[in-house]
């Protein structure tokens, strides 16, 4: 057999049967924690307050029958409800925070974390969708960081109490609600409705520590966030299993094989 067959033989083989690289976009639900091995989710203040107004957890509306009253806009069916954040019409999960300074907590901050398995990705972005309603005073904040591989921690996103100005607050109803002092992040006004944020996680590693710590004291004052996401990508090698285009290829190559060597 000439040469040039043998090579043109090796070539297809090594194309039909070798694995192949490519990058993809991996997105890991952080409020879905249980969805994925990949993730290790802990919080010691969830279902610890005694008091149903406080509360520092997930929650998910038409689920849970915990979610403290004050992070719910129910003012479509109650008039007299003046405060909240998830509308009747939202059932996605949420982390909704109120009122951590309480009798169940002496050290006034709670803390949450997820440790994530973030070997072979590259290009990390954290998406979040933050919401806030209150008068709030200069010691409520919350403070999102995260560490990779245990080293020292790194702020993503703080918040800072604005009390040099008001923010109107858009109720379900379609009712507008003044209040002082409102909540930042980034020089931005958050307001109840939802505002999307992310940012780059310039790390690379084999675990992202990611932490959630709030303190606010009051029940009139509340802070909720959604759709938080990891992304990264992931450049994996996979390897297929021939196909059976691929064995018709190789039987019709070793049949023009023995042709020609006879």
């Amino acid at each position: 057999m000439q040469p040039f067959h043998l090579k043109t033989i090796a070539i297809i083989c090594s194309y039909l049967l070798t694995g192949n690289s490519h990058a993809s976009l991996i997105n890991y639900e952080l409020l879905t924690p249980h969805s994925s091995t990949h993730i290790n989710y802990t919080n010691p203040f969830k279902n610890t307050f005694s008091s149903i107004n406080d509360g520092f957890q997930i929650y998910q509306r038409d689920v849970g029958l915990n979610i403290p009253n004050a992070l719910l806009d129910n003012s479509e069916i109650a008039i007299s409800d003046r405060l909240g954040i998830v509308s009747s019409t939202n059932t996605q999960a949420f982390f909704g925070i109120v009122d951590t300074v309480n009798l169940n907590n002496p050290i006034d901050d709670a803390l949450a974390k997820w440790k994530i398995n973030i070997k072979n990705l590259s290009a990390l972005t954290f998406f979040i969708d933050m919401a806030a309603m209150g008068d709030f005073e200069s010691s409520d904040q919350f403070l999102w960081r995260y560490s990779i591989d245990n080293n020292p921690y790194s702020t993503i996103f703080q918040s800072i109490s604005n009390e040099d100005t008001q923010q109107n607050y858009r109720l379900e109803d379609n009712s507008l609600i003044a209040l002082n002092d409102p909540m930042t992040v980034n020089s931005r006004l958050l307001s109840n409705e939802f505002k999307a944020f992310s940012s780059s996680i310039l790390d690379t590693g084999s675990l992202l520590t990611l932490e959630l710590k709030a303190k606010v004291n009051g029940g009139s004052e509340v802070i909720a966030f959604q759709n938080i996401v990891i992304q990264g990508v992931s450049n994996a090698v996979t390897v297929g299993e021939p196909k059976s285009y691929a064995i018709l290829s190789l039987a019709l190559l070793f049949f023009i094989k023995r042709k020609i060597i006879s």
